[in-house]
């Protein structure tokens, strides 16, 4: 067997110094490897600030134990925003790739892994230049990439996301911890992924798959298994959307925990014509979030015309649980003006800044569209605690088709308690169990032009 080759970053003219900027050192190391067969590109022990490199293929990057990789203080020092010829349909941020620490385009048997930290620092793009909500640079950012392993390391203070990834195929995600301001984990059109063993906390979405049309093609997220993690959230712990052009097929996910989310625990969306079937959730627990379910098909196709509304089917959810107390809790930022206010204290549900402002709880929801149900929606073994408490809801439930995705799309107050579920064709509910801390006028579940519904055993 060949020896691995090793590369010290540090024999290329790196300072460990948390002071010298390192960029064109790492490149050096990363590109000799790679023209001499590859091997380990290596951060010893140190502080090493670092913009922007990118990866090649054979190439692996190790952070040691000991080591940290700081992102640069001043923004500009990231490559920018790369020159895009196409039509761009998607959010900005699933657009371009090159404002990011670590940057691979079309490479294969890549690696970012150790026992060592990056930490980006909290650098905003305080101009604006990007014209995102003066979100900075990404940490690790991948398009059309194959056999990529991503473990180990902590990620902190990414000011946009923090693991993104679109095109690429044969993924490992496994035992990462991370603290930052904007998504998680993010899969765009990639296949056969493992995520696993995760620690995430957000101050945007947890662990959040999409299906852009940032490749100038239609693409599917497919064969993905999110496994053993924990997720924290100011947004959505586990998301589909709301990038939704192409598909999803072949997800499963489970043994989750969530927490203190603002907003939605499970959310599945598609809005912009993606088709979404054959999804398994199952083994998850929820703690304080807002709102547990949203299960959403909407018109907002936003992307090349002519493209037809989605589907969503055959999604299975299984052994979830859900119970407050709903309370304030510590979290870390979720966008710039949440930063610079120093706005760390959440409450679910809460909508604006201020403890006092608490809003009325969410309603989980599953909705199709009139002339477009979903189909083979099955929840077994489900238990919500709600907070209740509601006198007064929305009686007429508006179709709100094509706004934004969110679980508030209907309203805040539906007709349910538990769950509202409007325009389905098969639905079937075993042992689903809603109760509510204060008393509620609504109903525990509520069914809308539901058709070939089946119930067993739901206690009173």
């Amino acid at each position: 067997m060949d020896k691995i080759r090793i590369y010290d970053v540090i024999e290329f003219g790196a300072v460990p110094d948390g002071k010298t900027l390192n960029s064109k050192a790492v490149q050096e190391a990363i590109d000799t490897c790679e023209r001499q067969g590859g091997g380990r590109v290596v951060f010893s022990k140190g502080d090493y600030v670092l913009s922007t490199v990118f990866l090649k293929s054979n190439v692996q990057i190790v952070v040691e134990k000991g080591a940290r990789i700081l992102g640069s203080l001043n923004f500009y020092d990231y490559e920018p925003d790369e020159h895009v010829t196409y039509s761009l349909y998607q959010d900005a941020s699933h657009s371009y790739f090159n404002c990011s620490m670590f940057v691979g385009v079309e490479c294969e048997n890549i690696a970012v892994y150790g026992d060592g930290i990056i930490d980006m620092r909290s650098v905003w793009d305080e101009d604006n230049v990007r014209d995102i909500v003066h979100r900075g640079a990404k940490c690790i950012a991948l398009k059309e990439c194959k056999n990529i392993d991503i473990h180990g390391i902590e990620i902190n203070n990414a000011t946009d996301l923090a693991v993104y990834f679109a095109g690429c195929d044969n993924v490992q995600i496994h035992h990462l911890k991370m603290r930052v301001y904007i998504d998680g984990i993010s899969p765009d059109n990639s296949s056969n992924v493992h995520i696993h063993d995760c620690d995430i906390e957000t101050g945007d979405d947890g662990i959040v798959f999409k299906s852009s049309y940032t490749l100038n093609r239609l693409g599917i997220c497919e064969n993905i298994h999110v496994e053993n993690c924990k997720v924290k959230s100011r947004c959505s712990a586990i998301k589909f959307g709301t990038e939704t052009n192409g598909g999803f097929k072949n997800i499963r996910i489970e043994n989750v925990d969530i927490m203190e989310t603002r907003i939605t625990g499970i959310a599945i969306e598609s809005v912009d014509g993606a088709i979404i079937e054959d999804i398994t959730i199952k083994n998850i627990s929820m703690r304080n979030v807002g709102a547990a379910l949203f299960i959403h098909l909407g018109n907002r196709m936003r992307g090349p015309s002519g493209m037809d509304i989605g589907k969503i089917e055959n999604v299975l959810l299984e052994n979830i649980y859900a119970e407050g107390p709903y309370e304030p809790y510590q979290c870390i930022e979720w966008r710039y003006s949440s930063f610079v206010e120093k706005d760390t204290l959440q409450y679910p549900w809460q909508m604006k800044v201020g403890i006092h402002e608490y809003g009325i709880p969410f309603t989980c929801n599953v909705c199709g569209l009139r002339n477009m149900p979903l189909k083979n929606i099955c929840l077994r073994n489900v238990t919500f605690i709600t907070q209740g408490g509601v006198s007064d809801y929305e009686q007429n439930v508006p179709e709100e088709a094509d706004s934004y995705p969110e679980i508030f799309v209907y309203g805040r107050t539906l007709p349910a308690h538990g769950i509202y579920f409007r325009y389905i064709d098969g639905l079937e509910l075993e042992n689903v169990v809603m109760k509510t801390y204060h008393d509620d006028v609504r109903e525990a579940l509520v069914f809308d032009n539901v058709s070939n519904l089946i119930v067993n055993e739901i206690p009173t």
